[in-house]
């Protein structure tokens, strides 16, 4: 009776859907491997902020994953056009073209203008889970970009486009822990000089300018040991992830005001909905998901946001999720 008592309460849906879970979340961090410069790079929409003199309302900021160069463009309008005019003629004709481009799931990385982009330039996308903005590099600068922009601007806050130089140099001159050296060092093999270096030491200015053919290797090496240091503290507060395969059902995180209709509270509303089926695994840690009834894809969710499904009985989600990323002819 006690085994039968625990097995039902195991397949009950509603607490499956409605209790907490005091488990560490599920999915262990996964450490990528250093590429080549501006082999693959990351971009994300930082935004909107008051309007400047200029009209300018958005920045796009792109982070190169091996050296960490970052760039920062100033834009009127988020729109996919204006921002694929910027990648095109500001960093695949200045720096080359990439293999692979990082982004989230918004409307101007998945609409058909960036898609079309891409496969003109032969550049594979990934697009980051929904809900998971770690799974995005470039996510960590601006966290950096927003105290920087604070300062300077400082009551004026119409006047941020015009300390974008000044901040870009910051980040590009300054030495990264993960790499142990600077941007501009990785990027063309000397730093960029201050003010003050011109004027200081000209014996200095010159050994900064001798390129070290080694420094790569030797970034990497150190990129690899912050890796691991790294992945190390991140997996202490997370527990390995169920092993999943195409066909499992799960439940699936509700993010609040996001998933409630008209007349409904998040305070409600269940913290686990579904059950969803898997599609396939995009990554070790990355499924694709889809309705059980239509099987309608929902787009790309990261373990920690999935909770497998326990029963004989497949109910019908309280709130049906709504479709998320890439438009369905470009995704199925």
């Amino acid at each position: 009776m006690r085994q039968y008592v625990i097995t039902y309460l195991k397949r009950c849906v509603d607490c499956q859907r409605y209790k907490a879970d005091n488990r560490k979340p599920t999915g262990l961090l996964q450490t990528p491997a250093t590429n080549r410069r501006f082999e693959v790079i990351a971009v994300d929409l930082f935004g909107p902020l008051p309007e400047t003199d200029n009209k300018n309302k958005w920045i796009l900021i792109l982070e190169d994953t091996c050296s960490r160069w970052v760039e920062l463009f100033a834009l009127p309008n988020a729109t996919a056009v204006d921002c694929a005019k910027i990648l095109v003629s500001e960093v695949f004709l200045r720096y080359g073209v990439p293999r692979r481009i990082l982004s989230d799931n918004g409307v101007q990385f998945i609409s058909e203008v960036m898609q079309q982009v891409c496969h003109s330039f032969g550049i594979t996308q990934s697009l980051s889970p929904v809900y998971h903005p770690q799974a995005n590099p470039v996510e960590r600068k601006n966290r950096d970009l927003k105290p920087q922009l604070a300062i300077l601007v400082g009551k004026d806050h119409n006047t941020w486009d015009v300390h974008l130089p000044a901040i870009r140099f910051a980040m590009n001159s300054v030495v990264t822990s993960s790499t142990g050296y600077s941007p501009a060092y990785l990027t063309f093999g000397r730093e960029m000089r201050a003010p003050a270096d011109v004027i200081s030491d000209m014996r200095a200015i010159v050994e900064s300018d001798n390129v070290v053919t080694s420094v790569l290797s030797d970034a990497r090496d150190v990129h690899e040991k912050a890796q691991s240091a790294q992945k190390r503290c991140a997996d202490e507060g997370r527990r390995p992830a169920p092993d999943y395969s195409a066909g499992d059902l799960v439940l699936l995180k509700t993010q609040g005001s996001n998933d409630t209709t008209r007349g409904q509270t998040p305070k409600f509303i269940p913290r686990r909905d579904g059950p969803y089926r898997i599609r396939e695994a995009a990554s070790s840690t990355t499924y694709v998901l889809e309705r059980i009834s239509s099987g309608e894809t929902l787009g790309r969710y990261h373990v920690s946001q999935l909770t497998p499904f326990v029963g004989n009985v497949t109910p019908t989600p309280v709130n049906e999720k709504r479709r998320r990323g890439r438009p369905k002819r470009f995704l199925d």
